[in-house]
Formats: structure tokens, sequence, C-alpha cells
């Protein structure tokens, strides 16, 4: 199926009677085991544990998660290599082999507080009528509890107004000048119609996000086999998690759960160039509008306008950050020159042509064109 496609989930009850790890992961097997040791120690502890490595030495990797299960409790392990090298790649072929209702499709660089899973499937098991089709865990370093009010603020700022002019204005400057807010890094393209149109209400503890950030994850499988992840992206796949939630949406309410404590570690060592960083979180919302918008020409020029927005607010980030090399900017720039060539592709074979143009921005032009090059996912990229 296409990742575009709408395909209602099961009709019925709403089940959430398990949980699985779910995890896609390239070259940190220390860094996995630790994931899987501490959902391992969660007071719900998952029902299985999925984990797609495209490293070269996941042989090795898987060994060493065996290992902490022995040490820590028995759970049924799926370990595969990837058949891709591309993080969207790994979460489908994930979601596929995991049997349990919810998915937990956090990073390997994310630790789960041990109260976290108990009270995430609470929340879906308190949702008999199945409206929550995804909830995000909140982001707490593992020795601190999180504040509710705060986070829930930091997390959606899109949907609270501050109440003091100095918090006023800081909003102000992160959403309409450096555009950091998730709903500003992403243009929707589903008619009104596509949309999922229903009781908005949520329990008390929980609050509507539009967007759930990759590392927080947690969805219905249901859900998340009718909505595949983007097949047309490699490697890190930015904005990869925004244009999912985005269609997740179609389904139901996406929740964010301050109460539900996860650290992220966002580990850097595996970090792309910032300019091309930059260049791919621009193209990627364009690939999505050409690949999915039924209203190109409006969608477009909206995305047009957004555009201008996004290279204007690298300017101050790289200033801010003393990169005085500008490579941000410079990143943007790189996405403009990439776009007439993309809006020009046409959408029969368009995911296949974008890998191939997404792997020759972060290779560079020396494999030659015209082959659908992969290269490897980095977990840790615009988390």
């Amino acid at each position: 199926m296409s990742a575009g496609a709408v395909q209602p989930p099961p009709a019925g009850p709403a089940r959430a009677e398990s949980w699985a790890l779910c995890v896609s992961t390239y070259n940190r097997g220390a860094m996995l085991c630790d994931c899987v040791r501490h959902a391992l120690c969660s007071t719900e502890p998952p029902a299985e544990i999925v984990i797609v490595d495209a490293s070269a030495d996941w042989q090795q990797n898987r060994a060493g998660v065996e290992a902490v299960i022995a040490e820590t409790g028995p759970c049924p392990l799926t370990y595969v290599p990837a058949c891709r090298k591309s993080l969207t790649a790994q979460r489908n072929q994930g979601i596929a082999l995991a049997g349990a209702d919810i998915l937990f499709l956090i990073d390997d660089d994310a630790m789960l507080h041990r109260q976290a899973a108990a009270r995430i499937m609470a929340h879906y098991r308190a949702d008999s009528r199945g409206r929550i089709v995804a909830i995000s865990c909140c982001n707490t370093p593992l020795d601190r509890a999180p504040q509710p009010g705060a986070a829930i603020k930091a997390t959606n700022r899109a949907g609270a107004l501050v109440a003091n002019r100095r918090s006023r204005g800081i909003d102000l400057v992160l959403r309409h000048l450096l555009m950091i807010p998730a709903d500003q890094r992403f243009v929707g393209y589903d008619r009104p119609e596509r949309r999922w149109h229903g009781d908005a209400g949520l329990p008390e503890g929980l609050a509507r996000v539009d967007f759930i950030t990759g590392f927080a994850l947690t969805l219905r499988r249901s859900v998340a086999l009718a909505e595949p992840f983007d097949d047309g992206l490699v490697g890190s796949a930015i904005a990869e998690d925004l244009d999912a939630s985005y269609r997740f949406g179609r389904h139901g309410l996406l929740a964010f759960a301050p109460d539900a404590p996860i650290h992220h570690l966002e580990a850097a060592a595996g970090r792309d160039r910032r300019r091309v960083n930059t260049a791919l979180a621009l193209l990627n919302i364009a690939y999505f509008i050409r690949r999915h918008s039924d209203r190109q020409g409006r969608d477009f020029a909206r995305y047009a306008l957004w555009y201008l927005r996004m290279v204007l607010a690298e300017l101050p980030k790289d200033l801010a950050g003393g990169r005085w090399d500008l490579p941000q900017l410079r990143g943007a720039l790189l996405a403009g020159r990439q776009l007439p060539a993309l809006l020009r592709q046409p959408r029969a074979g368009l995911p296949q042509w974008y890998q191939d143009r997404q792997t020759r921005l972060m290779t560079g032009p020396r494999h030659g064109h015209g082959q659908n090059h992969t290269t490897a996912p980095d977990q840790g990229v615009n988390r």
C-alpha cells in the first residue's frame, strides 16, 4: 500500500491488551541495550520486543540484547536485519513483525521511565471507543519527575497562549521568527474531508497535539498498518514523524501524556551535516505534498510562502549558534535549487526518484546517477 492511502482501522472495540517495544536501530549496540533494559524494567513490561537493525554487525548487537533479556526477565524477541537502510523502511518492517495492540515506536536513544508504559497503556485502555490513536511520552531526564503544566506547554506550544507579556514575546519569536514548533515545520496536504471529525474531548491528564516526535511515539498497531511511514525516504528520514503523525490524524486524536516520562539522549555520534540536514528538512515537506496532495497548485503556493519563512529563520539560528559559515542558511538555499526538479517529477516512480536524489545530497554525486542508493539511517537526527 502506498504511504498516502487511507484505510480505516478495523471496526470493533479498541484493543489495548499488550504493548510491544518496536525499535529501528543503526550502529548503537550499547545504547540499544540500555533502551531494552529500561523497557524491561517497566512496571508493565512489554509483551514482545521487535528490533530492526541496519548495522553490519547486527548479529553481535542481537547477542547483546539477548543477554539483557536473560538478565532482566523473559520476553519474546524478534531481531532481524533491515531489508533497507532507511528509518521509515525499518519502522514499517518492525510494525509488520509486531503483534501487540500498542506499539512503542521509540528511538534507540530513548529510555522509558519505570512507570511510563503502564500510564500510556492505562490511557489507551480507558479509551474504549478508540478515538485516541497515538500518544506521546514526555521527554524528561531520568533523575527528574515531569512537571505536567510545563510539559504540556513546551510540547504543545501551538495550543497554549501563555499568560504574561514576556512569555508571549518568547512564543512569538519561537513560532514566527525561528519556526521552532512542529506545526510550523510542516505543510498539510489533505482536503478537510480526509481528516478525522469526531469528539475531540480528551480525559483529564492528556493534552491534544497535532504531531508527535518519533522518539516518544506510541501508536495503535491498526493505525500503523493503515498509515505506513513514507517509503520514499532514506537514511535518517528527516520529518518522517511529522508526516506520519499528520496521517495518523485521519483516524482519530493524537495526545500528549505528561505523566508518561521518557529520557531522550539525542545521541550526537551519528549526526549528518547541518547543511544537508536543513536541505532535506525542507525538501521532504515538498516531497510529501508532491506525492499526496490532490490540490498541487494551492498546496505548493502555500509551500512557497512557508519555504521563504524557513529560509529567513535559518539565518538567526546560525548566528545564535556562532556558525559564521551559515550552514543552515546554505542548506535552505540548496533545497531551493533542488525544488524545480522535484516539481517536474511525475508521481509515478516519485519515491524511487527521490530516494536517489536524497542519497546524492548526502553522499555527493560521485556514485553516479539513476541508481537507487541508500545510506544508513541516523536515528538521532533532528529529534
